[in-house]
């Protein structure tokens, strides 16, 4: 790690020392960066939010292509990933949703085009035609509502042009990825503009079945986008935009990592199965009877119309979603009989999820040392999902379910200039939610059993929840382009349903309870040495109650149900530091890094992981003896995948080629990460090491950026490691295995971008 971080520090030092460098002569400074983190376009430097912003040419240089590539440049924010999208998890500063149930929020909200969406697997797809994403970090719910408790990641892209643009970009890589993507924009008539854009890849995948000679991963997706922009008068403007999209992939494979001799799943032996297998953090291979597959579609339209009212404007957002999904996996991940079955066990699960929402906003806009936020929100929302897990016969779970939410809201912020160097921001949101959930079992026994522990017809339940919550902060303008700020905010998460195959009555009778969240920050903005240095500092403390987790518990025909609960206390605690240079006109040079203390405070009767002794903390709750109900206590234990230590450095050298039609660059990038357990129960066999990674480019582009052709590296040294760790289903405690995403191998590429 040192080496490599010397190897960017010299680049940045022999840059400096080329003081004959001809473009010496301008003016290096850094770009202003605009973001609408609080609904309105401000300067990044003096919003109170801690804010990482990615412009268009950072997302073409760093390559960021898909949503899950955004962990890599932006601190504090980890993915933990399933082996369906629908499993993957946005946590920031430490707190997600990693949850089976669609009954649960995301506590990270993704808003695209000012728009929410409703299930977070709906984020993990191709990024094509982007004008800029920001992270927020920290609770958002004031003005993005209850399920940006623990940050949002917003995405902007790109709009009409005045004038005719368009652009065309492929790339190739020798683990066979494949992409093209191309746009048109510009007026068509007077006062009107549009833009279209799209796409296809094809990525061949990165794990090999050894069963079948494919490879999984694999995922071949397209997708059009289209928008108009039309002023219908000197004081009124429509955006309109519509798309689609379709992925068909396999399933994200879960490998083994480890496992002791003689060991068995569902019956059948893991050994024997294992053979052609390099069983191991470095296993990139399975064997198994299918390669699974994840069809999904996509289809969105968004209406955004602005009126100058005078000194206000009106804005209204409407938006419709619809999103299918379609799984198969195969769970015991065997080429070996199972359950009598020779093809094994095999789970199936559709999704259908659609989403109508509508924003009304009142934004002052007249010079005053009083502007304000007033708004209004609605959605309505329902998923519906199937799910049938079994041999090619009788079936071990097959439900249906349907989950409605209703959500409507009211919200002000607003600012107001204390003295000229010390304004004040407020805002506050009310928030009403309804959620109805059925449930409908289809393999039900033919004997009830006890106390009615399963639902045996249909299963329904329904709440509503009132909720309020704020944010207020001190800022102090210390210098021309320096602010410091003091916030507090509250952040709630809504109740919901632990729609799984373990629901029973008495869940349809007691949903989770919500989560809330108590977040006080202090940060620094500024820029110096005549804008060519920008540094950002934030502290945070976030206390959280009724935390919303899940942990998977072993039924007697040894398949895991998760199961859904209340943490009782959280504390999330750390700094953030970004660092921004631009020395000369040719070098820029990046620096993030995030210390993250993030501990359960209070969870006394956490379920015990799989195998856990009394030694390791497990203990007898039922005095029934060993066996029976057991639990442990997780106070001061670190939270799944929150590492305690991440960073990010990057340096960018432009090389003047005076003597050709094209100049040269060169960047280096550097990120690492402390260990992690992604197991909340802290199950030792679920850790992932600290690691590091080190991409880099070079290439060519014209004048005015015109065209650009990229060589470029991912992961140089090949370090591999793990996107999450679990857990084999239907395996002793000691089976593990691990999800290893395709950027945790070593590949090369080529990319090329042409703009006219």
């Amino acid at each position: 790690m040192l080496k490599i971080s010397g190897l960017v520090v010299s680049l940045s030092a022999l840059a400096l020392s080329q003081t004959a460098y001809a473009q010496e002569s301008q003016d290096a400074v850094l770009e202003e960066i605009v973001v609408t983190a609080q609904k309105r376009e401000q300067n990044l430097q003096s919003v109170p939010v801690s804010v990482t912003a990615l412009s268009a040419d950072a997302i073409v240089t760093k390559g960021i292509t898909q949503f899950e590539n955004l962990s890599q440049v932006a601190p504090g924010l980890t993915i933990t990933q399933g082996t369906q999208r629908t499993g993957n998890s946005i946590n920031l500063r430490g707190i997600g949703t990693s949850a089976f149930s669609t009954g649960v929020e995301p506590a990270v909200a993704v808003v695209v085009d000012d728009v929410p969406i409703l299930n977070q697997g709906q984020a993990f797809t191709t990024l094509s035609d982007i004008e800029r994403i920001e992270v927020l970090r920290g609770p958002q719910g004031t003005l993005f509502g209850k399920n940006a408790s623990a940050g949002v990641v917003s995405i902007v892209t790109r709009a009409p042009s005045d004038h005719f643009t368009g652009r065309i970009g492929a790339s190739a890589t020798t683990d066979d990825a494949y992409r093209i993507e191309a746009g048109l924009s510009g007026p068509i008539a007077e006062g009107v503009g549009v833009r279209v854009n799209g796409f296809y890849s094809d990525l061949r995948g990165h794990v090999k079945n050894q069963a079948t000679g494919n490879y999984l991963g694999a995922d071949e997706s397209w997708g059009l986008r289209g928008k108009l922009v039309a002023d219908l008068s000197e004081r009124v403007t429509v955006n309109l935009s519509a798309e689609h999209s379709q992925t068909d992939a396999n399933s994200t494979p879960r490998t083994a990592r480890s496992f002791q001799p003689g060991s068995v799943v569902f019956g059948a032996s893991l050994t024997a199965n294992s053979t052609n297998l390099n069983v191991g953090p470095n296993n990139y291979a399975v064997n198994q009877n299918y390669d699974g597959l994840a069809k999904a579609k996509a289809t969105n339209f968004s209406g955004r119309a602005v009126i100058d009212l005078g000194d206000v404007d009106l804005v209204s957002v409407t938006s419709y979603q619809k999103w299918g999904l379609d799984t198969m996996d195969d769970v015991d991940q065997l080429n070996l009989p199972v359950f009598n079955s020779p093809t094994g066990l095999v789970q199936v699960s559709p999704y259908d999820t659609k989403f109508f929402t509508q924003e009304l906003r009142l934004i002052s806009t007249a010079p005053s040392r009083f502007q304000y936020i007033l708004g209004a929100f609605y959605a309505d929302g329902k998923t519906d999902r199937s799910f049938d897990r079994g041999p090619a016969g009788p079936l071990l779970a097959a439900w249906t379910s349907a989950t409605s939410t209703k959500t409507m809201a009211a919200f002000a912020q607003a600012t107001y200039d204390l003295a000229e160097k010390t304004h004040l921001d407020g805002g506050i949101r009310y928030n009403h939610e309804k959620i109805d959930v059925d449930f409908q079992r289809l393999n039900r026994p033919a004997v009830a059993p006890a106390n009615n522990a399963i639902c045996l017809t249909t299963c329904s339940g329904d709440a509503s929840d009132n909720h309020v919550t704020g944010k207020i902060a001190l800022r102090q303008d210390l210098a021309e382009r320096m602010m410091v700020y003091a916030s507090f905010a509250t952040g709630y998460k809504g109740q919901g349903y632990d729609v799984s195959s373990g629901f029973t009555p008495s869940r349809a009778a007691n949903p989770v309870k919500p989560e809330t969240s108590n977040a006080y920050e202090l940060g620094l903005k500024s820029r110096f040495l005549s804008n060519r240095v920008q540094l950002n500092v934030t502290g945070f403390w976030t206390d959280y109650d009724n935390y919303q987790s899940q942990s998977g518990v072993v039924q007697p025909d040894l398949s895991v149900v998760l199961q859904l609960n209340n943490v009782g206390k959280l504390r999330t605690r750390g700094v953030e530091v970004e660092v921004q240079t631009k020395p000369t006109q040719a070098l820029s040079f990046d620096f993030s890094a995030t210390y993250l203390d993030a501990k359960v405070r209070e969870y006394p009767f956490a379920n015990c992981f799989t195998g856990q002794t009394a030694a390791q903390g497990c203990f007898d709750i039922d005095g029934a003896g060993p066996g029976t109900a057991t639990a442990q206590d997780l106070a001061g234990k670190p939270l799944a995948n929150a590492p305690k230590f991440m960073f990010n450095t990057s340096a960018a050298y432009d090389i003047a080629l005076e003597s050709l039609p094209f100049d040269g660059f060169v960047t280096l990038d550097y990120r690492y990460q402390s260990k992690v357990n992604f197991d909340l129960t802290q199950n030792p066999l679920y850790v992932q090491k600290a690691y590091g990674i080190f991409n880099g480019s070079i290439g060519i582009k014209g004048a005015g950026d015109a065209y650009r052709i990229t060589l470029f590296v991912n992961n140089l040294f090949d370090k591999h490691y793990a996107s999450n760790v679990s857990g084999l289903v239907g395996g002793p405690p000691t089976a593990v295995g691990q999800v290893l995403s395709r950027n945790s191998r070593r590949y090369f590429g080529i990319r090329a971008n042409y703009n006219f």
